[in-house]
């Protein structure tokens, strides 16, 4: 068939793998970023322009009135990016190639997909502003570090530095004497406003991923390895949008959200990149005196800043919400009562947001240059085009002479004195921080040992002149990877393969030994036969486990939530999961640390510990039966996918699952569940959902590039008709991989499409 895009170079082709992976073919670079927008817009375009809406703050006038909060939270904090300019970048011709191939697609729709006859709505054409909104909302949604700071700053008020000085990364004695200083506001400090952050939703968005290279001196080839699996929720279509480009004897795969021309992670003859979620702070909370419609500074008192936002309502009138600034942010309290979420009245003291790129202008090209690479240096140059970048990721970037870079690619404060992961006060001039230079977070250079990894932990530990991480993930994966590259002179691409499945579970053999100790001392049946069991495990989450059974209920109970509400007595506690989902970096030995509050509370502890883990026992022979023999880590914990319309007709057959599978959200082969866990659920009713982990896991040997391995979570469709929707599960479920075959004359052929030159 012949296809046509007005404004391309030269003729070109879309040849479609059987796996469902478009290989554009091309003469020039341009050319091949316009099929790839075509494909795009031909499997995603109603993906495409419901993440363009989330993104403009336009959800409430697609979907309806519920969307309002989140509009108007994003419109606040310009996460759109419409009070500031659209810059020029040096790669705008990418973005305007790209979009001229997606519009193509548009203006080509004989019928309207029905996702938009189900919304009641019709496709539109895309810009540049789109794209850049997308990075802009992409930084935005990723960590939402201050709920944890709010809810941190609250408790330390309420009870004490002390209970949570050491859950927060380099704490110091000037954040010590901020709590004290502030002691009065942060007790007042309203816990509704997490529900802005998170308004639809009891868990916190999650994002994380797993990364590793290895220089030439460590591959069998002597040529770099790279490994990465990003982590995001399984859903129908799959997160991320997969391509090949080739121009001449330029070749480029990767992944990218559908509608952007950035390949987050990938790889071409050159160079090869990976990025994981980087759990950084690019947030500030801030403790305002207010007096009437002023704000005290350090220079007297200024007036507040105020203007309307018109937010668009499906069906319904325009909402207009008044929006009060300072210089540091937008004040939440007066927004949450606008918002109809509070009726807290004018108090002398209120809190604002800071976030740093709400008055910092972005791009729409400023990411798509990233491919065209020929070192890791220069990848590193077009990260941060103009000093900024768009993004909150560890980026790791290696070339074929092995020279490898990691990156903080984010734009953010630099904290001085301070962690920031407090409230500060906003009348001090001084913490009012300038934002880092592209120097500063370049943070890995060629490393002595021959390989950098990443995964959602501390990256920098003491090292820099400030702090990247106040609120990382916990560092079991980061230390699995470490470990293992630890353990070879040489990797191959297989090995690499295996590490991404790997089911070893680093926290679980930290936290055992003081658990089982704690557990002996009880002498209840139930309790006793925990200990059998998870003395005898190796720690490996497989699906054929028994004490997984066991340990991760237990830990999903969250008991360290219930020792803290048992000994502060505060409902506070009740928000922790949701609020400071970094928290899970408590184990049992931080409670028995030595000079720790908490170590006064250790009876209670062990109580606590002992009846949490009799209900589990007690829950899983619901579930499983009283013949522990037979239990399974797989027949608890089971993943779903399914489109979110597969309640209705058209997309029933869009599900998948459920099926066994193991890992947890410490193992590399990682699965974050969700579900009341075990004992008496409904027929169908999954104790242990597994709703996120990897989107796709690659590994690519850059001796030979041609050849990588790759598998996506479910497939690269999302057109209800296609057959590239599900056909990857099955293999992806099994731990296999696939061969990317990028040469034309090796592609494994499903149909081609050819485009004309428009003369």
């Amino acid at each position: 068939m012949k296809y046509k895009v007005v404004e391309a170079d030269a003729p070109f082709e879309i040849v479609w793998d059987k796996l469902g992976i478009p290989h554009v073919y091309a003469s020039s670079v341009a050319d091949a970023y316009r099929g790839m927008g075509y494909a795009a817009g031909y499997e995603r375009l109603w993906q495409i322009h419901l993440s363009c809406a989330f993104a403009n703050g336009e959800a409430a006038a697609l979907l309806g009135e519920r969307f309002i909060q989140q509009d108007a939270f994003q419109r606040a904090f310009n996460v759109h990016g419409g009070l500031t300019e659209l810059p020029a970048s040096d790669g705008d011709w990418i973005a305007d190639a790209y979009l001229e191939g997606l519009n193509a697609y548009v203006r080509s729709l004989d019928e309207v997909p029905p996702e938009f006859n189900h919304a009641e709505a019709e496709p539109r054409e895309f810009n540049r502003a789109d794209i850049a909104a997308r990075y802009r909302f992409t930084s935005w949604f990723q960590h939402k570090s201050w709920t944890e700071k709010l809810v941190l700053g609250r408790l330390m008020a309420t009870h004490g530095v002390d209970y949570f000085s050491n859950h927060v990364l380099h704490f110091s004695d000037e954040d010590r004497a901020l709590i004290e200083e502030l002691n009065e506001p942060l007790r007042n400090l309203d816990p509704m406003m997490i529900r802005l952050a998170y308004p639809f939703v009891n868990v916190p968005s999650f994002s994380g991923s797993n990364n590793w290279v290895v220089t030439g001196d460590l591959s069998s080839s002597g040529k770099p390895m790279l490994a990465t699996d990003p982590h995001q929720p399984y859903t129908i279509p799959n997160t991320f949008f997969y391509s090949h480009l080739n121009a001449g004897s330029w070749n480029a795969f990767g992944a990218a959200f559908p509608g952007v021309p950035y390949f987050m992670m990938g790889y071409t003859s050159e160079i090869a990149w990976g990025l994981t979620t980087g759990f950084v702070d690019c947030y500030d909370l801030f403790v305002e005196e207010i007096k009437a419609d002023q704000y005290r500074t350090q220079s007297g008192w200024k007036s507040l800043e105020t203007r309307i936002e018109r937010i668009d309502v499906k069906g319904k009138s325009t909402k207009e919400i008044t929006i009060q600034n300072t210089h540091h942010g937008v004040l939440l309290e007066p927004l949450m009562k606008e918002l109809g979420m509070s009726n807290i009245k004018n108090e002398q003291f209120q809190t604002s947001l800071y976030w740093s790129l709400q008055n910092v202008a972005t791009s729409a090209g400023a990411l798509a240059l990233l491919p065209t690479a020929k070192s890791s240096k220069e990848f590193g140059e077009f990260l941060f085009e103009n000093e900024v970048c768009p993004l909150v990721n560890n980026i790791i970037c290696v070339d074929k002479k092995s020279n490898l870079e990691r990156y903080i690619a984010t734009t953010m404060p630099v904290r001085k004195g301070v962690t920031g992961s407090v409230p500060l006060p906003g009348w001090l001039d001084k913490y009012d921080f300038s934002l880092a230079k592209p120097e500063q977070l370049l943070v890995e250079e060629n490393p002595a040992c021959g390989f950098a990894l990443t995964a959602n932990n501390d990256t920098m530990g003491e090292k820099g002149d400030f702090y990247i991480h106040n609120f990382p993930s916990h560092n079991a994966r980061a230390n699995r990877i470490s470990e293992l590259l630890n353990q070879k002179k040489k990797f191959s691409v297989e090995d690499f393969c295996s590490m991404q499945l790997d089911l070893l579970d680093l926290r679980a053999q930290e936290v055992l030994p003081e658990l089982i100790k704690i557990m002996q001392e009880s002498e209840d049946t139930e309790v006793q036969l925990a200990v059998k069991l998870l003395s005898d495990w190796d720690c490996c989450a497989t699906s054929e486990s028994i004490a997984a059974c066991l340990y991760y209920p237990f830990l999903d109970r969250f008991w360290q939530r219930k020792f803290m509400h048992t000994v502060l007595k505060d409902d506070l506690v009740n928000l922790l999961p949701l609020g400071a989902p970094g928290l899970n970096r408590f184990d049992i030995i931080s409670f028995l640390t030595p000079n720790s509050p908490w170590i006064d509370h250790k009876q209670i502890l062990k109580t606590i510990i002992q009846e949490e883990m009799r209900k589990v026992v007690d829950r899983v022979k619901l579930s499983l039966g009283k013949d522990y023999s037979k239990w399974r880590w797989g027949d608890l914990h089971k993943i779903q996918f399914w489109h979110s319309l597969s309640k209705h007709n058209t997309w029933k057959k869009l599900k998948l699952g459920p099926d066994d599978i193991g890992g947890s959200a410490t193992t590399l082969g990682m699965s974050l569940h969700v579900g009341r866990g075990p004992g008496k659920t409904s027929e169908n009713e999954v104790p242990c959902r597994v709703y996120h982990g990897p989107a796709y896991r690659l590994v690519v040997d850059l001796a030979d590039p041609q050849s990588a391995k790759f598998v996506i979570a479910g497939g690269n469709g999302g057109r209800v008709d296609s057959e590239f929707c599900l056909n990857q599960y099955a293999t992806w479920l099994k731990g296999q991989y696939f061969t990317l075959k990028l040469k034309r004359e090796e592609v494994d052929e499903h149909t081609i499409w050819q485009f004309d030159k428009i003369h």
